[in-house]
């Protein structure tokens, strides 16, 4: 069996650094909502924004380089300010915000800039209007300066008191740093948002299963608490949507897909209409298979080719029901349809004429092979999370959406959370969340290097001087080693 195969069938077979407190820190920067023509700006006036730190690093002042960089940055930010907003920027970690609005390309685009600029501690700019010309050009050479030379100024606030720069806000946001270790609160609205995303499954799959109408609102409402909770505390909800229910897989499944597909949504777009619309095809996103035999769905052995012209029938049929229910948003209902179309469209339902796949279907079908290749069925076993993430990236192009493979990775690490893992230096761990670096993710040990259960601890592998050269060396099966994860993870 081909990897591509592999993939596909684990998402068609019978039944993603920085933290959420930092998040919010940063949207609390601004309450402008950008539009979209000025969200598309946005990666001009980043590229100029670089352009003059480097020419004031690298020419003196009155240059003519520093002068055409200059002139460049204040055309970028001068279409703003025609539009009567500031432009505010915040910088944290790997990612560039405008205002409240993540720019998730950008952000991996202008890695560089975001990284300067964190450690330098500038996480916060602001290009008020009324700002010309000469103040910009005062303005940067507070903006070029590094960590150190901002030290030697006495601080940042003395670097940009130093210089007259009314219509320039520089300063830095103080993020929150989570290790896991999470408040209790949103551990437990984390939580019943879960449970109440579970517990809606189950209901309206007990009355499609019955022929009876379904509560679009609801399905809504179990949507709309887990983007909230994902939008509040994405780490939180990552480490729930690896939980598994073996005898109710789908209906955990169900879940655990709509909770990565938001995640990696939310790296798109914060908007709400956006992901809630996302959320509701998510959690719907196998519907059709609650009119399918349980005999085909359990099956041990390989389906049958009539099973599996039934089978592949079931986003038609879970669109038709969608179709009725009064109110339901009709890009949820595209999800429901296409989440199996696969990327190069070689999947199914077959389209005449052929169209690519949308967005949201795309991002629905890699959180859906991917839980799916990570639980166990009654016809194959869990992969280890990092041999789940190798099939995704080997069929980037083919069945999923290169870019969302770059974010979904990013998003997860290569050793996504909850997996269990063996380090360099033979004690076990727990991934709890990832890092920017994608293979050394902050663990929670639970062992010693002989095996011998300790109190857990946390480990942030990227941090080399507590981490001491350890690194993972593999992904363990918790089930062969009698680990329950939620034990070391989740609030009692």
């Amino acid at each position: 069996m081909t990897d591509d195969q592999t993939a596909a069938q684990a998402a068609d077979a019978p039944s993603a650094p920085r933290t959420e407190s930092e998040r919010a820190a940063a949207q609390e920067m601004s309450s402008t909502v950008f539009s979209s023509r000025q969200t598309g700006r946005a990666r001009e006036l980043l590229a100029r924004l670089s352009g003059a730190r480097r020419s004031v690093t690298f020419y003196p002042r009155g240059h003519v380089v520093v002068k055409d960089n200059l002139a460049a940055l204040m055309a970028a930010i001068t279409e703003y300010h025609n539009d009567g907003v500031d432009v505010p920027l915040v910088f944290f970690d790997n990612e560039v915000l405008l205002g409240e609005q993540l720019l998730a390309q950008e952000s991996m685009i202008f890695d560089q800039l975001i990284r300067d600029m964190t450690e330098s501690g500038m996480t916060s700019v602001t290009f008020l209007q009324g700002l010309t010309v000469d103040e910009l050009e005062r303005a940067m050479q507070v903006l070029a300066l590094d960590g150190n030379a901002i030290a030697q100024q006495g601080g940042l606030e003395k670097a940009v008191a130093s210089v007259a720069i009314p219509h320039v806000q520089i300063g830095t946001v103080a993020f929150a740093r989570d290790t896991g270790d999470f408040d209790a609160a949103e551990e437990a609205n984390s939580r019943h948002a879960y449970m109440h995303a579970l517990d809606a499954v189950r209901e309206f799959g007990d009355r499609a299963a019955n022929d009876k109408p379904i509560s679009v609102y609801q399905v809504r409402d179990a949507a709309r608490s887990i983007v909230d909770n994902v939008l509040g505390n994405k780490s939180a909800m990552l480490e729930l949507g690896g939980l598994k229910g073996h005898d109710e897989y789908t209906f955990f499944h169900s879940v655990n897909v709509t909770i990565l597909s938001v995640a990696l949504g939310s790296l798109i777009s914060t908007n709400r209409r956006f992901l809630n619309s996302l959320g509701v095809g998510a959690l719907m996103h196998d519907i059709g298979k609650m009119s399918v035999d349980l005999d085909i769905i359990n099956k041990r052995g390989p389906l049958s080719a009539g099973e599996w012209e039934i089978m592949r029938l079931h986003p038609v049929h879970g669109a038709e029901v969608a179709a009725t229910m009064r109110g339901l948003d009709r890009s949820s209902i595209v999800v429901i349809l296409e989440h199996h179309m696969r990327y190069d469209l070689d999947g199914y339902p077959g389209r005449t004429p052929r169209r690519p796949q949308h967005l949201t279907s795309r991002i629905v079908a890699l959180a859906d092979a991917y839980d799916a290749m990570t639980s166990r069925r009654s016809y194959a076993e869990a992969r280890p999370q990092d041999e789940a993430m190798e099939v995704i990236a080997k069929n980037a192009g083919t069945a999923f959406d290169p870019a969302l493979v770059r974010m979904f990775t990013q998003m997860m690490g290569i050793y996504p959370p909850r997996s269990v893992v063996r380090l360099s230096s033979g004690e076990i761990a727990i991934v709890v969340m990832p890092n920017n670096d994608i293979v050394m993710p902050c663990v929670r040990i639970i062992t010693d290097g002989d095996g011998a259960f300790v109190k857990p601890h946390d480990l942030d592998l990227s941090d080399e001087t507590k981490a001491a050269g350890r690194k993972i060396e593999q992904c363990l099966d918790a089930a062969l080693l009698n680990i329950e994860v939620d034990e070391y993870l989740l609030p009692r």
